[in-house]
């Protein structure tokens, strides 16, 4: 492992980024912060500021640092917001159209579209020839901000040029099929012409990336919820981009499942398995003008820790609210579900191990003193007056299971370092695309397109949980039925709090039953009726299919007079 050599192009971005942060009522109110007209590029290096631009809408909160990441996308039936709110907000479900963090999150993504226009433009006509690398990166990354806004929101504007007059903000929504259709048009386009070479990954794209997320696009245009399209070819097309990352061959599972996360903790760059093939890349902890980050991974989900004394340099855990938690549904699907006779409830699966640990940092009263101190000593939760977690003999005693925080991107010390002050934005990266997720989309559309899985999918799948530790039943990979329940869960035990659980359910038109079901576990007698259970139940209840897709944000409809609200908002 080498420690993170921060690119030229995430330095260079730092301001590009702010600029970003700058956005006023509509994405398309601002002048361009990336390029001026003329003769800007000269050199490489203002062709890698203006591709900075480009990049920067995955560096803000709006995007991977927060809102569309965590707030929009990480409330699904594994992991529910933890707290009590008094008002509407997307994380709840009873948001409205006025919601800022998702028009905050269109906003920044248009913006994105905006900058990498901008950039093809000035690119296009200037004496550096940056084609083959810079320009494809900033195209398919336009395409990328489309797909995402696709997916979160249905039919939206397609914005394929730079704006030049005023007439330019009136644009209709394209169908969502549409949209996507050109998405993957673009990326093939993109893909197939470009260099070969791992050196930039997993901070900026690679070839190998890319078919990654071709794979991700094409399935979700295979998925129930997108229309008018033939889902059996893009299932073909899913196996296809996949398979061309497995073929590469040089990308490989780390053997230790904690190890992924723990190098995006502590600021590390995996080498040696390129098993993080694309990163969301977060730059510090602002704790001064060269540590800037616009990114909360670690600090509003992760292990809780309110934090009771300002000695930061002596915490074992930085600062965190740890705001959402593992669900009960996703415990079962570690301990009890495709687990084989002779290992269940006695092998530990190790994704749970670290996703959904025994402990957090927020001390426990008794009486009017704390027994556990915040921010010092591992606090167990408890159930029944049993704790989670024996100090004593460090280890977990199976108890309170559906109330603990995720674990994923926890704030220890040993692996992100002291702190020294609160520090709430960190330097923790966020993973777009990893090479076990690459695995299981491969057996998932093999499977879909050809009605059974292949040798390579039954591999696939073998690969991913033997890294776990667990063992795989042979006969769940034999048929398509058993072997479609083995992957989804297969995703949900992997990929817990990643961001794509949500997107999932919705393609497999499974999101509002699965979230409904927040009722029927939260019955459960291992979740007794407290705050945590009785919020979980609410947040499921309140998902309509309207929460299929996110509204048009009102300010937009005010300003763009061509787009209309969708339908069941």
């Amino acid at each position: 492992m080498i420690k993170k050599m921060k690119n030229n192009i995430y330095r260079l971005g730092i301001l590009a980024a702010a600029a970003l942060s700058a956005t006023a009522c509509s994405f398309l109110e601002n002048e361009p912060h990336v390029v001026t007209p003329g003769d800007f590029y000269k050199s490489e290096k203002e062709v890698l500021y203006g591709l900075a631009g480009v990049y920067g809408a995955l560096n803000n909160e709006e995007v991977y640092g927060n809102y569309y990441s965590l707030m929009i996308s990480n409330t699904d039936d594994l992991s529910y917001y933890n707290r009590s709110v008094n008002g509407a907000y997307v994380y709840w479900y009873n948001h409205s159209t006025d919601e800022p963090y998702v028009y905050q999150s269109w906003s920044m993504l248009y913006a994105g579209i905006k900058n990498a226009n901008e950039f093809m433009y000035y690119a296009d006509g200037s004496e550096f020839d940056p084609k083959r690398t810079y320009y494809g990166e900033a195209r398919f990354l336009r395409a990328y901000y489309h797909f995402l806004l696709a997916q979160a929101w249905g039919d939206v504007p397609l914005r394929t040029s730079r704006t030049e007059s005023p007439d330019d903000t009136q644009l209709a929504a394209t169908a969502q099929e549409q949209v996507l259709e050109w998405c993957i048009g673009e990326m093939e386009e993109v893909a197939s012409a470009f260099p070969d070479a791992l050196g930039n990954a997993p901070s900026r794209l690679t070839r190998t990336a890319m078919e990654g997320i071709l794979a991700r696009v094409c399935l979700f245009t295979a998925g129930e919820s997108v229309e008018n399209v033939d889902s059996r070819y893009y299932y073909g097309r899913a196996a296809y981009w996949a398979g061309r990352v497995i073929a590469d061959g040089r990308h490989r599972l780390n053997p230790s499942y904690r190890q992924v996360f723990v190098n995006m903790i502590s600021d590390q760059y995996d080498r040696s398995y390129y098993e993080s093939m694309w990163e969301a890349d977060f730059l510090g902890d602002r704790s001064d003008a060269s540590s800037w980050s616009n990114g909360r991974i670690g600090d509003l989900i992760g292990l809780q820790n309110p934090g009771m004394d300002s000695n930061y340099p002596e915490w074992n855990c930085n600062y965190s609210y740890g705001m959402y938690n593992g669900s009960l549904k996703l415990w079962d699907l570690y301990w009890q579900t495709d687990r084989t006779a002779a290992e269940q409830k006695t092998v530990t699966d190790e994704r749970q191990k670290w996703n959904m640990p025994p402990y957090n940092y927020a001390g426990r009263k008794s009486g009017s003193d704390y027994t556990f101190r915040p921010g010092y000593d591992k606090t167990p939760y408890y159930y029944n007056n049993k704790p989670s977690f024996s100090a004593d003999a460090d280890m977990d005693s199976g108890e309170a299971v559906c109330r603990r925080n995720a674990g994923k991107w926890r704030r220890e010390a040993i692996y992100e370092g002291h702190k020294a002050a609160k520090m709430l934005y960190t330097g923790i990266n966020f993973p777009i695309l990893r090479y076990s997720d690459v695995l299981l989309m491969y057996a998932e559309a093999v499977n879909e397109y050809q009605g059974a899985p292949d040798d390579l999918a039954r591999e696939c799948v073998r690969l991913v949980r033997s890294r776990a530790g667990i063992a795989t039943d042979e006969s769940r990979l034999a048929g398509y039925d058993a072997f479609r329940e083995l992957v989804r869960n297969e995703r949900g035990r992997e990929l817990a709090f990643e961001g794509l659980r949500k997107w999932d359910l919705i393609r497999w038109g499974m999101f509002v039953e699965a979230m409904n079901a927040y009722g029927d576990y939260a019955a459960d007698e291992r979740w007794i009726r407290d705050d945590t259970s009785l919020m979980a139940e609410e947040i499921g209840s309140n998902v309509q299919r309207k929460h299929i897709y996110l509204p048009i944000p009102s300010k937009e409809l005010s300003v763009n007079k061509l787009l209309r609200q969708n339908p069941l908002w």
